[in-house]
This record gives structure tokens, sequence and C-alpha cells, in this order.
């Protein structure tokens, strides 16, 4: 039996990309961008049910739905962070993202992380009456994780992924 000889082709920094890496990264920028459109919903849901619950304050149905939304917002981000970290891991070892945005993303990321800690520490249980200030507080909380997500997004959506797909297809 003869052993082929296999020859391994290392290409240099700055080469093409390997075959398979751009229709995968191509893929994760656009899965993100529906997971954007997603989030842009829920989001609108919670400054909604946030600003119901200060001005229902007491409401266990505005409650319940800000908390439905809440919890669909935290099962959504962990594993939509998750990918965003790749992208921003890969974009950073191909020169794609500026060390500026990079610092501002981990701002974001260390205040969104902050303000889920808040709110899991704060969460009301869905069938418990809260008291009128620490109701208007959770929503407080809730509605500048609102602003943030809608800052993150909007900065993916303009920034992050645009200089991704920059850096997949060179002119």
């Amino acid at each position: 039996m003869e052993a082929k000889e296999l020859t391994i082709r290392q290409t240099p920094c700055g080469s093409s990309l390997p075959d398979a890496e751009v229709p995968m990264i191509n893929t994760l920028v656009a899965c993100l961008g529906v997971q954007h459109r997603k989030l842009n919903d829920l989001d609108m849901h919670l400054v909604y049910g946030a600003t119901r619950l200060v001005s229902e304050s007491g409401s266990i149905e505005g409650n319940q739905k800000v908390l439905q939304t809440w919890d669909e917002i935290r099962q959504e981000l962990w594993g939509h962070l998750q990918i965003e970290d790749g992208l921003v891991s890969w974009g950073v070892g191909h020169h794609a993202l500026s060390s500026t945005l990079i610092d501002t993303l981990k701002g974001e990321r260390q205040e969104m992380r902050r303000l889920m800690a808040v709110l899991r520490a704060s969460s009301p249980n869905k069938r418990e009456a809260r008291a009128v200030g620490d109701q208007s507080s959770f929503a407080e909380t809730l509605l500048a994780l609102a602003l943030m997500l809608d800052t993150h997004v909007e900065r993916y959506e303009r920034e992050v992924l645009p200089s991704i797909r920059r850096a997949l297809f060179p002119k």
C-alpha cells in the first residue's frame, strides 16, 4: 500500500480566507441581523411594558407582561452575545475592527451585564405585589437596559457587521 504525500499549504497573513470561512462568517452576520430584528421587537415591548409598569403601579397584569418580555430577552440574549463575541474575536484577528470600537463594545457589554445583574436581583415574582418604589426602580432599570440594547443593536448594524463584511469581501 502506497501512502500519498499530503502537502499542507500555509498561507501567509493577509492572504485570502479559507473557502469555508467566508460562507460561515457571512451566515453568522446574516443570522445576527435576523436576531437583531427580533431583539428590536422585544425591546419595544420592554419599553412599553416598563412604561406601563410605572404609570399603572400595582397592575399585576402589566407586571406579568413585562416580566414575560424580560424573560424572553434574557433567554435570547446570552446565545446572541456569544455569537457576537465570536464575530468580534474574528474581526480583531483580521484587523476588521478599530481599537476604539472594540473598547466601546467592551463598555457596552459591561453595562449590559451590570443592568442584567440588577434586574435578576430585583425581579419581582410574577404573582408578588411590589411596593411602588420597588416597581418604579425595576421599571427604570428595564428602561435603561432597553436603551442599552437599542444602542447595542444600532452599533452592530451600523459599524460592526459592515466592518466584518468588508473584511470578508474586500474590493
